[in-house]
């Protein structure tokens, strides 16, 4: 499994490192701190009723190693508080959240299909990852 750092993360969304190690993995993210699991980074996306990035300590508190969070302000005395985690400060999480994307699927060399439209997708995703899979080794995405 090929993962990203916070160092790349950093590169790739011009982010800036408020606390926290630039080596640190971050395997899986996570955008909803009532199912994120330990290790996990905590991406806050902001929405049409609130911000997710203002639900940085709760994502913590739950077991997020490294949280990336939108341009607000975070104390100086929250950031010593929480000086073990890594925090990482963009200028929009969203975007952010695109190149992070681009980063980790630039990590492999194999085909992707996308299925898109308004109607069907996914009964024609699964269909396509069944024939697909009689070939060769498929993923697909799966609903939660």
């Amino acid at each position: 499994m090929k993962n990203l750092t916070v160092k790349t993360i950093l590169d790739v969304t011009n982010g800036d490192l408020l606390c926290g190690n630039k080596d640190l993995i971050c395997e899986n993210f996570c955008r909803d701190t009532r199912i994120i699991s330990n290790g996990d980074t905590y991406i806050g996306i902001k929405g049409e009723k609130f911000d997710g990035s203002y639900f940085w300590k709760e994502a913590i508190e739950n077991g997020a190693q490294c949280v990336i969070v939108s341009d607000i302000k975070i104390q100086e005395k929250e950031i010593e508080q929480y000086k073990d985690k890594t925090i990482i400060k963009v200028k929009d999480t969203l975007s952010a959240l695109v190149e992070i994307a681009k980063a980790k699927r630039n990590l492999y060399n194999i085909p992707v299909i996308a299925i898109t439209g308004s109607v069907g997708k996914t009964s024609t995703k699964d269909i396509v990852a069944n024939v697909v899979s009689q070939k060769y080794k498929t993923l697909k995405t799966i609903r939660k």
